[in-house]
């Protein structure tokens, strides 16, 4: 049986990896017995120059799979987004499904089309991206995508994307609202339920949570993200200990 290990959202850049960092982490996966890890998405800035060196890194240890977020996607066209997408491995008679997802703004549907664009241009990291068309129909396009997918396969299905695919792990804080318009999309949830995926693996919200069952579809979430977050937290508890 091989042994599934799945990471996201590691900012390799922001967090300043060095090598001892990458030790560690090596380390950790060896003790742990794992076969085959899994990266959905945020490994850094820069794929070409600081991921894909990282990833053979691990190559010599492990196995070694991942997708794309949308950090991932900096500097690439289009074309180079596309062919990092969808992606199948099967582990005994079960299947690993790894896509990026994305995003059509239905988690906030009180907000005008333009003022989620405006939103975007003044506030969000997508705004450097090079897509080739807007983001419902990018969604829209992932979603056919995967439901060919889907409806091909038999067996038990692992599935592992970058985007949130529920809006019960949304931001509650009334400021971060407006952003859940570029977490996800409540329709790959839809799909996983029509299809019987039972176990989802994803990241972009660097929160962590237990396994939540919803509709009979497992979630998984395992974010490293940024250490300015982590510091914030220890600060938080070390000023306010009650």
């Amino acid at each position: 049986m091989t042994n599934l290990a799945f990471m996201s959202d590691l900012h390799l850049d922001s967090n300043q990896f060095t090598n001892e960092e990458i030790t560690i982490l090596m380390e950790l996966l060896a003790a742990r017995k794992v076969d085959h890890i899994h990266f959905a998405g945020d490994l850094s800035n820069d794929f070409e120059h600081i991921s894909l060196p990282f990833l053979q890194k691990l190559k010599k240890s492990f196995s070694v799979s991942y997708n794309l977020g949308n950090h991932d996607m900096l500097g690439m066209t289009e074309d180079d987004i596309q062919q990092y997408d969808f992606n199948i491995q099967s582990f005994g008679q079960t299947q690993l499904i790894s896509l990026t997802g994305w995003y059509d703004y239905g988690f906030v549907p009180e907000k005008t089309l333009e003022e989620h664009k405006r939103t975007k241009q003044f506030f969000w990291f997508d705004r450097r991206l090079n897509r080739d068309t807007d983001d419902p129909a990018l969604t829209q396009h992932s979603l056919e995508q995967l439901e060919k997918i889907l409806a091909s396969l038999n067996g038990p299905i692992i599935l592992a994307m970058h985007f949130v695919p529920h809006k019960d792990f949304l931001y509650n804080h009334p400021y971060f609202q407006r952003f859940n318009a570029f977490l996800g999309s409540q329709a790959f949830h839809n799909l996983f339920v029509k299809y019987g995926v039972k176990d989802v693996i994803f990241g972009h919200l660097h929160h962590r949570h237990s396994a939540r069952m919803i509709d009979g579809v497992c979630y998984h979430t395992r974010p490293l993200g940024y250490i300015r977050e982590w510091q914030l937290t220890q600060q938080f508890f070390e000023d306010y200990p009650q």
